[in-house]
């Protein structure tokens, strides 16, 4: 079969043929791979590789590229009771390390050890390839109507998550719903996880605004409209008091990984306020922050935390609002992939491409 490998650190990927994956063990599913999306994770790998050293699969000096994943079951061990032929599904990604307790209670997202394997990512090969084999503990069944967006529920993940420990760290305040009194919100970016982020809080009826680098009548700000969000170009904003523009907010989503923006955005929480990163700043280099920023997390009760992965709850809620969202935003979720490539053209679908959202390899083509 094909597949689509790298060698961490080379910079790039190619088309190499492979051994057809079979099942072996009783709770194995083959599974023919239909579409898989492109993200900023692949290229860090092809470019730097895992600085642990332990970035490839045991026995391979090549890594199948790929984490955002969907596909039909082809066939199933004997042992597999929720899937049977024809069914759709997403892998999740992480896989534990086996010994730490969040690892045996199925929250690798968790691992504390952090001798996790990520498949595509680090130690296990990815989906960008015709067929795979996994365990069925590791599938998310999609409905047949998720087909063409299923890539995206790998990045929606990552938002359902922040919103859940976001909800988690206003538990203990006296107020109701489901993000426990959450009325005001912000994300700021305008990649993908931003995007999500944006309509996952916005199908839960929150208020919400954009903050991102693109004008006010940039792609980014069309689809905030279409979402009944408000969208807040970063040139309008002083970053010395950026509360007079944006106002306070209950919770906040920082996406773009820029660490100057994790720490201004600090200063638009409101009382009580939850801060989530889950773009995490790469760069080991030292910024400015005010003892007063940090003493007004004292006085505010602010909390900061940051998200990373997600658990099976999280990848099953992913599921369902994506679900909702071809609903009840009609047509937004389909126009985030705005590039689409075949497999024998899949090298290419890791370049950067102007107004590029998400890019999605469509192997079935």
């Amino acid at each position: 079969m094909r597949a689509v490998v790298t060698r961490p650190g080379t910079g790039r990927a190619w088309i190499q043929d492979l051994p057809d994956p079979k099942v072996v063990a009783d709770d194995e599913v083959l599974i023919q791979i239909l579409r898989v999306g492109v993200c900023g994770t692949d290229r860090e790998v092809m470019a730097h590789g895992n600085r642990s050293g332990r970035g490839l699969p045991a026995g391979d000096d090549y890594l199948v590229i790929g984490h955002e994943a969907v596909g039909r079951v082809l066939s199933v061990g004997r042992g597999v009771r929720a899937l049977s032929a024809g069914d759709l599904v997403v892998p999740t990604v992480r896989r534990g390390c086996d010994t730490c307790l969040a690892c045996l209670n199925g929250q690798a997202d968790l691992c504390f050890s952090g001798n996790y394997r990520e498949r595509g990512i680090v130690g296990l090969h990815g989906f960008l390839a015709e067929r795979i084999v996994d365990h069925e503990e590791n599938l998310i069944p999609v409905p047949p109507e998720l087909a063409a967006i299923a890539p995206l529920v790998e990045s929606l993940c990552t938002p359902e998550k922040a919103l859940r420990r976001i909800g988690n760290a206003r538990s203990h305040l006296p107020v109701g719903g489901e993000m426990n009194g959450v009325q005001r919100a912000l994300v700021t970016g305008s990649g993908p996880i931003a995007l999500l982020a944006m309509m996952a809080l916005r199908l839960r009826g929150i208020p919400t605004w954009q903050l991102a680098r693109q004008p006010v009548d940039g792609p980014a700000a069309a689809l905030a409209r279409r979402l009944g969000a408000d969208y807040v170009p970063l040139q309008e904003v002083n970053l010395e008091d950026p509360q007079t523009r944006l106002g306070e907010f209950d919770a906040v989503i920082e996406a773009t990984g820029a660490v100057e923006m994790s720490v201004l955005m600090i200063g638009v929480l409101g009382r009580n306020g939850v801060l989530d990163l889950v773009g995490g700043p790469p760069e080991r280099k030292a910024v400015p922050i005010e003892a007063a920023a940090l003493g007004s997390m004292v006085g505010r009760n602010l909390t900061v935390l940051g998200s990373v992965n997600a658990n099976a709850d999280d990848w099953r809620a992913s599921v369902r609002d994506l679900s909702a969202m071809r609903t009840v935003f009609e047509g937004v979720a389909e126009d985030l992939i705005t590039h689409t490539f075949d497999l024998s053209d899949a090298e290419h679908a890791f370049g950067r491409v102007p107004g590029q959202i998400k890019a999605v390899v469509d192997i079935a083509a």
